[in-house]
């Protein structure tokens, strides 16, 4: 789940790693240059002078938007992370009634989409106090978004929570620390990498969402450069402000970075003998299940009722002049295309993915790191680049499915990666050399071991791009070709900024959430399974 090794923080030092062979070198540089396609389209196409970069970005509105997706971004990503480590804690170190019940509630909206949870709101807004702004702007998107996006910190909180040793927090409150204060030197210290690769994520998806944003009336940097491609005609106003996202998510990288700091030496895993004691929660127990029935309310409720509402007014009134067959289509062609991604970028990231865990350097990070530049880019920017791309060069697929699959690889081949780099870390280097020792080949070990040990990891990294291409909104709208619709371009035909008809939106709505629930339930059983060793939710 965590775009960073979570095994790496039970190692206390690396050994200096060998030279990486050039067969792997190669395919993750290659990997790494594909990423950066969309990069180089913003800096290098004709046109996009340091002079006319500057005249652009010297617009009245375009700090006003910077400041509107820095706080949208940190004010998300904040949110996530008080939500998301609060509801771990709860779950894993105190004594709340029915545990694995609440483990899993609190993960669902995992497979709710961004989008639909913001037109949900919308609609029930709309429904209830059609006259109140309450969820509007940045208020709005800060609280909306924060409920559909936390569980890409709980889960990782809770994985690393379960797996950490209790020993090192006893030991600090035997020498009089004070328990929370135990907690928060030692253990919460502890689940730096798994918060920070939950919060990369959320932070560079906040600074290319589009559809969630439009809903709730909040302008960003993403919204403008969509305005400007799709309604003023404006592609180099729109290219300026794309670098400015490219900057900030170098920035998010480097702060990420910095966040996790160097690891902490843990015992987790197999070593970890016993759970941690639960703490009491004493008389403020019903207080605690009262709060939790309440961000479920918020979190799921809202969504699910404004759905199944829709669709019961659809049905009451006979579903007159809604076209079942096209639903069933857009479900069959978001379907083919999210697994068609989901296998390819699992392919592509390994190379990546290997070069990172088993050869840790310079070059391995410059790497990995490159390919998240692509992920913090509406999709407009990268549908641009590659139909500039198509059209100059790669003629045959303009306009194609192949081209489509392409830009979805490049926008979340880093979710691949990095869930991939959880599960190579799993599998020693050791148990590749007893293998060459045998007179195995390299590529014949890599299928025969290392395959075999990193597939939980691969699996994970595939579900988790199959549930982002599920969701996937702009880049769609624009390339996806001539005659086929997914789930959300369909529900998105419904709206025009602003909700249009919630009861043809609804079917959609739902049909999208149950696609994207199965890989989400897969992701949720395989992130909360109990560690063998200990750590058991009780």
């Amino acid at each position: 789940m965590t775009p960073e090794p979570e095994a790496r923080a039970g190692q206390h030092r690396r050994p200096r790693s060998a030279k990486p062979p050039l067969a792997l070198v190669v395919p993750a540089v290659l990997v790494a240059l594909l990423a950066l396609t969309p990069v180089g389209y913003l800096f290098f196409r004709g046109g996009m002078s340091l002079p006319r970069l500057l005249h652009e970005l010297s617009s009245p509105t375009t700090g006003t938007l910077i400041r509107h997706t820095l706080l949208l971004a940190v004010g998300v990503t904040l949110a996530s992370i008080l939500l998301g480590v609060s509801l771990a804690v709860l779950v894993v170190r105190t004594d709340l009634p029915a545990k694995r019940f609440w483990t899993v509630l609190f993960a669902l909206p995992l497979g709710i989409p961004a989008f639909v949870t913001s037109y949900t709101w919308v609609a029930a807004f709309y429904e209830f106090a059609p006259r109140s702004t309450f969820i509007y702007g940045l208020r709005g998107a800060i609280i909306v978004l924060g409920l559909a996006l936390y569980p890409y910190v709980y889960l990782p909180a809770v994985a690393a929570l379960r797996g950490l040793d209790p020993a090192q927090e006893e030991a600090a409150r035997s020498l009089g620390a004070r328990p929370f204060l135990a907690f928060f030197r030692v253990t919460l210290s502890q689940l730096r990498t798994a918060i920070a690769g939950g919060s990369l994520i959320i932070a560079l998806h906040m600074l290319a969402e589009f559809g969630a944003l439009e809903l709730l009336r909040y302008q960003t940097l993403t919204t403008a450069i969509v305005q400007r491609v799709t309604v003023l005609s404006a592609p180099e106003a729109a290219r300026a402000l794309s670098v400015v996202l490219a900057v900030g998510s170098l920035l998010f990288l480097a702060a990420d970075a910095f966040l996790r700091g160097r690891s902490t030496p843990t015992r987790m895993g197999g070593g970890v003998a016993r759970s941690a004691v639960p703490w009491r929660l004493g008389r403020t127990k019903a207080v605690w299940l009262g709060a939790c029935v309440l961000l479920t309310i918020f979190a799921l409720g809202v969504p699910l009722y404004s759905m199944m509402t829709g669709l019961a007014r659809l049905v009451l009134a006979g579903g007159a002049g809604f076209d079942w067959a096209r639903l069933g289509s857009a479900a069959l062609d978001t379907a083919q295309y999210a697994v068609a991604t989901a296998l390819v970028a699992s392919v592509v990231a390994i190379p990546v993915s290997l070069l990172a865990v088993r050869y840790p350097g310079w070059l391995a990070t410059l790497t990995e790191r490159s390919t998240w530049i692509a992920h913090s880019l509406p999709g407009v920017v990268v549908s641009l680049a590659l139909v500039y791309l198509s059209v100059r060069w790669l003629t045959p697929f303009y306009q194609t499915s192949a081209l489509l699959v392409a830009g979805y690889v490049i926008l979340f081949l880093p979710i691949a990666v990095g869930a991939q780099q959880v599960g190579i870390s799993h599998a020693s280097p050791q148990f590749d050399k007893v293998s060459r020792s045998l007179g195995i080949g390299g590529l014949a070990t890599f299928f025969r071991v290392t395959l075999p040990l990193a597939l939980p990891g691969i699996a994970a990294g595939a579900v988790l791009v199959l549930l982002n291409v599920g969701k996937e909104l702009t880049m769609t709208l624009l390339l996806h070709p001539t005659g086929t619709r997914t789930l959300a371009t369909a529900l998105w035909a419904t709206t025009d900024g602003e909700v249009l008809d919630f009861s043809a939106a609804a079917p959609y709505a739902v049909a999208l959430v149950v696609i994207t629930a199965i890989p989400a339930f897969l992701l949720i059983r395989q992130t909360l399974q109990p560690s063998r060793g200990g750590g058991r939710t009780r």
